[in-house]
């Protein structure tokens, strides 16, 4: 009963309103033409990328979010050899880059909980390229 709750309740929230800062946003950072996808950083024995997977990551892979912006999982430790070119260092794990063509257009920075994570993701598909 109560994961019936808590799965209705993320989908209630997919589709409400988003309303943050744009601070971590450059919409003009992309590259035209290129794909996005999320980039989730994260470390071997972090509680809260463990959450992530267990609490957030299936819901998002049934989303329709995820058709649009499928997930890619990083090591923290292997960012450059991934030729990733972000904005700014990572700090926090997990934090979720959205990415263009290798270009950071986005991020969430930490675990937010599935409310805040969907809510986040909505705000930064609705503003990006």
């Amino acid at each position: 009963m109560r994961s019936t709750l808590r799965t209705l309740l993320i989908t209630a929230l997919m589709f409400a309103p988003v309303a943050t800062s744009r601070a971590d946003i450059d919409t003009d950072a992309a590259i035209p033409g290129g794909t996005l996808e999320l980039v989730v950083v994260e470390a071997e024995g972090c509680i809260y990328c463990k959450l992530f997977r267990r609490d957030v990551l299936p819901a998002y892979e049934a989303s329709a979010q995820a058709k649009d912006l499928p997930v890619r999982f990083v090591d923290i430790n292997d960012i450059e050899a991934d030729n990733l070119e972000f904005k700014s260092g990572v700090d926090i794990v997990p934090t979720f880059v959205v990415v263009k063509s290798r270009h950071e257009v986005g991020r969430i920075s930490g675990y937010v909980g599935p409310e805040n994570f969907f809510h986040s993701i909505s705000y930064l598909l609705a503003s990006g390229p």
